[in-house]
């Protein structure tokens, strides 16, 4: 949570405060400026009465830690350092730089809310990979065998889900892709997502369809679809089982981590899905639920 010293310091000292007003902003400037600026839905109208700057900073007060970030972020949107005159930049950029802490802070004050999100292994393209328990409490894995055939996305996946863009910068980390240019890094993460579906041409037309469609439209807010998910799995392989079954299905198709831990596995439906020995089976429907409640 903000310190009341951070919040005021914030009010006076960045955006500034002249006979009760913060700055420019007007009563209706006030109400427009959480959608607009920090992608809220906050109604003014119940933190009356009081001048603009008396319902700012209650509404920040009663925030919870990640709301405070996005109104943090907001307010330094609003005014960014070239909205102030020269001669106060140095002083705002102190300020600027000390308050992306505190953001950065906010933020990892409620990873826990998505900590549930762990273990994200993805777009596997080779043998199974042998996994050992390594703290069964807090549910912590450790691939011992086979991880150059998948990839881990190691971060944490906060309120927001998981973005495109943060899956290419965790790409970008890990690949250590820092000499090419953004439209690079995302083509080669891209290939090596593609490469994941094997010579599965429908899952390459709506891996391909949904970046090429929906990324001009949403940018930065685009939901990363992510290939060929393990959401289930047996440490066993199909050999020493002898055949036996004990999982109907370990890998998904597609997984999209949405905001408020909203999550979507997305399948493809083939004959595979309800079929069985590779012959469409009418009275296979059985086959088919089981897939589904997998």
């Amino acid at each position: 949570m903000l310190k009341k010293s951070e919040i005021y310091k914030l009010v006076n000292e960045y955006i500034g405060v002249y006979n009760g007003y913060m700055r420019d902003f007007s009563y209706k400037s006030h109400y427009e400026f959480y959608p607009y600026y920090c992608d809220l839905e906050i109604n003014v109208k119940d933190y009356e009465p009081g001048t603009t700057r008396e319902k700012f900073i209650r509404i920040l007060e009663e925030a919870s830690p990640l709301v405070q970030a996005k109104i943090l972020r907001g307010v330094f949107k609003k005014y960014p350092l070239g909205y102030f005159e020269e001669k106060e930049r140095e002083t705002k950029q102190l300020i600027y730089d000390e308050y992306q802490g505190i953001i950065a802070r906010l933020e990892f004050s409620v990873q826990g809310v998505s900590s549930e999100v762990k273990n994200l292994i993805f777009a596997a393209n080779g043998p199974k990979p042998e996994i050992v328990l390594t703290d069964a409490i807090s549910n912590e894995i450790k691939i011992v065998k086979n991880q150059e055939y998948c990839l881990v996305y190691d971060r944490p996946v906060l309120e927001k889900g998981l973005l495109w863009e943060e899956l290419v910068d965790w790409w970008r980390d890990k690949e250590e892709l820092h000499n090419l240019t953004r439209t690079d890094q995302r083509h080669n993460l891209f290939d090596r997502l593609k490469i994941s579906l094997g010579a599965n041409h429908p899952e390459k037309i709506l891996l391909d369809t949904y970046y090429i469609s929906f990324y001009g439209k949403l940018k930065e807010k685009l939901p990363a679809l992510i290939p060929q998910v393990y959401l289930h799995y047996d440490p066993y392989t199909s050999k020493q089982l002898k055949g036996e079954k004990r999982l109907s299905r370990e890998r998904m198709d597609f997984l999209l981590l949405l905001p408020y831990r909203k999550n979507i596995v997305i399948e493809i439906d083939g004959q595979q899905h309800y079929s069985e020995k590779a012959k469409p089976a009418l009275n296979s429907m059985q086959k088919w639920l089981q897939k589904i409640d997998a």
